[in-house]
């Protein structure tokens, strides 16, 4: 045995000993170093929130200094600067240590106000270390169709203890409600500057907020500002002096041009505008002036025994009937056609009251082609023309020549002058339309849309049938029309939405629907209402619509308006149910009126690594 040898063995504790305590040190400076470490992510992390949250604050700030200070912003190019390298505060106004904030605004995207009025505030946060946070915020303006109703006055009227309304109401002063039950029901926010007289009676579901800011009501020279965008896109359209019996109107209508059995594309919208003719007499100019929006017939035609009174129809080239002819069958004619084949005696009164009375009696405006025998487009009558589109030099569309006489509604021998008289509201056939048609004094209005549009008129825009979209509004908002009228835009009083008396006995039904239905977000410096309300006799169907003689009077879009007026008084004229479509905020129309306030449209962060706001505006605008 060698005892010696285990002695020397056991220094081996030892050193196991030092190795663990060393491994201990090691793991505790580990987790010491590893607390560290957190504590100082922590604080960055704190750090940078702070930063993102000045970031923001700031960004809130520049709205609020945009609104609060109209016309800061540079139009087009260009930017502003709302603050330089000026101390942060915190919620309670204390100082944050080491931090500075930079603020500029300026506008981007499309700057022309075609799409909508666009901003961006930028915030840019600085610390004591170099750190450095950039913030965006795009702004967008509100355009004034974002209510469905407005009123930049309010000096007479009461909202009915039965009324609905949806969307966005607002006052630039107060308004008044019926009192009683169950009350005017508000579906939509309500603003006014002032109180509202039996505000208690209302039921405000979506709440009501007083003794708000007025909003800037558009002027007449925002409007006419819109001529040089129709003139640039050859849409600028002489109109009529004379009102309510205008010489001019428009006629949205789309043609199929690919036989898809749609009229969805987005180059199958057009326009064709009617004019009177001129020259002769006074009393021939009404005449014309009558037949373009088809109101009473200013004579009989010297027919025996009638009156403009138990028979304003009766000679009436805006209206007619079917009746039964020997050697042709049943037919529908024209009450002028009829007193032009029979004479003026009693074989011609009595077939024109017929044919008035008749299950197919209608009435149509100026130029449709229904009033004709081959139903089909014409470019003018005796009464007026069709105007032809300068934009097509005298070469119409192919493809568009080719449908009409595809879908019948065109001869091959007028083809190519008809097509000439569709303009166009594309870019694809009009590459410089901006959107807009201007026209130069007063208009009728009426027809099926299929694309985005504002019409601007310098006197009353009459409505003279409905106006309705290809799309319905509220979806896509492939569709919108806006209406801007330094005058008033009327619901005409005429052969098409106001029954009239036929041999003395008030008849009805002289359009397809006894309701009229305008798709549009209507403006008007004067007031939106209906022409002669007043007068008609007792409510009878089918056009009694809510107990109103000339039925139903439905706006989907929205109205603003100078004053209070009114579609019905008593029995008389069209009972009101409106529908909002929220496109007007989501998609306006072209060059719509803004109310110069902004709203947060998207939130952006922005990489600071080599930012420069000069450079960042320069490549958005």
């Amino acid at each position: 045995m060698h005892p010696d040898r285990f002695r020397d063995e056991r220094g081996i504790a030892l050193i196991l000993t030092v190795l663990l305590a060393l491994m201990v040190a090691g793991m505790a400076v580990g987790i010491i170093l590893m607390m560290g470490n957190a504590n100082l992510i922590a604080k960055f992390q704190a750090n940078e929130a702070m930063m993102e949250m000045a970031a923001d604050a700031g960004l809130e700030k520049g709205r609020d200094t945009l609104n609060g200070t109209p016309g800061i912003v540079p139009l087009g190019a260009g930017f502003v600067t709302l603050e330089s390298n000026v101390q942060v505060r915190d919620a309670n106004g204390a100082v944050i240590p080491g931090f500075t904030r930079s603020l500029y605004a300026g506008e981007n995207g499309d700057t022309t106000g075609q799409f909508g009025n666009f901003a961006s505030v930028i915030s840019v946060i600085r610390n004591n270390r170099g750190a450095v946070v950039v913030r965006r915020v795009q702004l967008k303006q509100d355009p004034f169709s974002r209510f469905a109703r407005f009123f930049n006055t309010w000096s007479c009227c009461a909202w009915g203890n039965t009324e609905v309304v949806n969307g966005p109401v607002h006052s630039n002063q107060g308004m008044a409600l019926q009192s009683g039950s169950p009350g005017a029901t508000f579906n939509g926010p309500v603003t006014t500057v002032s109180a509202i007289t039996n505000q208690a009676t209302g039921n405000w579901n979506s709440g009501v907020t007083t003794g708000v800011a007025a909003i800037p009501f558009p002027t007449t020279q925002t409007l006419n500002n819109l001529q040089t965008f129709a003139i640039a896109g050859q849409t600028n359209i002489a109109g009529s002096g004379t009102t309510p019996a205008v010489d001019t109107r428009i006629e949205f209508i789309a043609i199929d041009l690919n036989a898809d059995g749609l009229l969805t594309g987005a180059n199958e919208g057009f326009f064709r505008v009617f004019r009177a003719k001129t020259g002769g007499t006074a009393a021939v100019q009404q005449d014309r002036r009558n037949y373009v929006t088809g109101r009473q017939w200013a004579s009989v035609g010297g027919v025996a025994g009638v009156t403009t009174t138990n028979d304003p129809g009766i000679a009436s080239p805006n209206c007619g009937g079917q009746i039964n002819r020997t050697g042709l069958g049943p037919r529908w004619f024209r009450a002028d056609t009829l007193i032009t084949i029979f004479g003026t005696g009693s074989a011609g009164r009595d077939s024109s009251r017929k044919a008035l009375t008749s299950a197919q009696r209608r009435c149509y405006l100026g130029g449709d082609r229904r009033l004709y025998f081959s139903s089909q487009f014409t470019t003018g009558d005796t009464y007026g023309d069709w105007s032809s589109w300068a934009g097509w030099a005298g070469a119409p569309y192919a493809p568009l020549v080719a449908a009409l006489q595809a879908q019948g509604l065109v001869n091959a021998a007028n083809a190519n002058a008809v097509a000439l008289t569709f303009w166009p509201l594309s870019r694809a056939l009009n590459p410089n339309f901006k959107g807009v048609i201007y026209v130069t004094g007063g208009v009728g209005i009426s027809g099926q849309l299929r694309g985005r549009v504002t019409v601007v008129a310098t006197n009353d825009v009459m409505l003279a049938d409905d106006i309705t979209y290809v799309t319905p509004p509220g979806t896509t908002c492939a569709d919108i029309l806006g209406i801007l009228t330094t005058n008033d835009a009327v619901i005409e009083d005429n052969t098409i939405n106001t029954p009239f008396n036929v041999n003395g006995n008030w008849t009805v039904a002289f359009d397809d629907s006894p309701n009229e239905t305008f798709e549009s977000f209507m403006l008007t410096l004067g007031n939106f209402q209906g022409e002669n309300i007043g007068g008609d006799p007792a409510a009878i169907a089918p056009e009694n619509c809510g107990g109103k003689s000339r039925g139903c009077k439905s706006i989907h879009g929205g109205t603003i308006q100078q004053g209070v007026s009114g579609t019905f008084t008593g029995n008389s004229g069209w009972a009101e149910q409106d529908t909002y479509d929220d496109c007007g905020v989501r998609s306006p129309p072209p060059y719509y009126p803004t109310t110069g306030r902004y709203s947060k449209n998207r939130y952006y962060e922005i990489d600071p690594v080599g930012f420069n706001v000069a450079n960042w505006f320069a490549a958005n605008q």
